[in-house]
């Protein structure tokens, strides 16, 4: 049997047990439904957006000293572009989160790890501009804030630090103490639901179909063996009378 017929007898298979797969469906959603309502963690964020940008110095991004000021402009603002990965990798070390956790335990005589930081924060670059957005994620709002607000520091430093002051980051849009927890995400786990659960049913049928060696039809007969159907005998169906229980053949 080539491919192409596996793949048709598959499919056909999951066809004739559809209502199983759904059934399967509908309990995973449900499933997930009730992990999500009775397990799920609340969280709160708290976000700063940060610009990177070239500071005015003597160093020079262009060999040409006759380029005009709004060439030199772009020149920085594509080189600030150009190194945004790197500094944003630089500020995911555990050295930068290392000194993040000591300022905020020796501001709030705290007990933070840099675990706590890396569970925490989420970077992400806004696509096509040289500015990144960090998240700051936890269980408990003051947290969250804490965190993000020490970052509003702490990252402008370290990328001034680390090239010589050429390259720093300004805050475009400050930390917020979040006033409500984020969605427990219903319509997400619960489709992820859906989907493990239609997995798993055509998963048991296929696998239930491929343990069955039993032949069911002339067609699987002559697959298996390889020889010609002469005949084949047909169903009777036997029916009884009520009175004198004389049968009909």
């Amino acid at each position: 049997m080539n491919l192409d017929a596996n793949i048709q007898k598959i499919l056909s298979i999951l066809l004739k047990k559809w209502k199983l797969i759904v059934v399967f469906a509908l309990i995973g959603t449900i499933f997930a439904y009730i992990y999500t309502a009775n397990f799920a963690t609340l969280t709160y964020s708290s976000n700063v957006v940060f610009l990177s940008y070239v500071q005015d110095s003597n160093q020079e991004l262009t060999d040409s000293t006759s380029i005009q000021q709004q060439a030199s402009n772009t020149s920085k603002i594509n080189y600030a572009i150009k190194m945004l990965n790197t500094y944003i990798q630089l500020i995911q070390t555990n050295e930068f989160y290392q000194n993040v956790v000591d300022e905020i335990n020796d501001d709030y005589g705290t007990e933070y790890t840099i675990k706590t930081l890396k569970d925490a924060i989420t970077v992400t670059p806004v696509e096509d501009t040289a500015m990144f957005k960090v998240t700051v994620t936890t269980t408990d709002p003051e947290i969250s804030y804490r965190i993000a607000h020490q970052l509003e520091t702490s990252v402008p430093e370290k990328m001034e630090s680390s090239n010589n002051s050429l390259i720093t980051a300004s805050v475009e849009d400050s930390a917020i103490k979040a006033s409500d927890h984020e969605s427990k995400g219903y319509v997400k786990k619960c489709a992820i639901g859906f989907v493990a659960g239609a997995i798993l049913a055509a998963a048991f049928i296929i696998l239930k179909d491929l343990l069955d060696i039993r032949i069911k039809n002339p067609d699987e007969l002559s697959e298996v063996y390889e020889i010609p159907i002469l005949g084949t005998i047909p169903e009777f169906e036997i029916k009884t009378s009520g009175k004198g229980g004389r049968t009909n053949g």
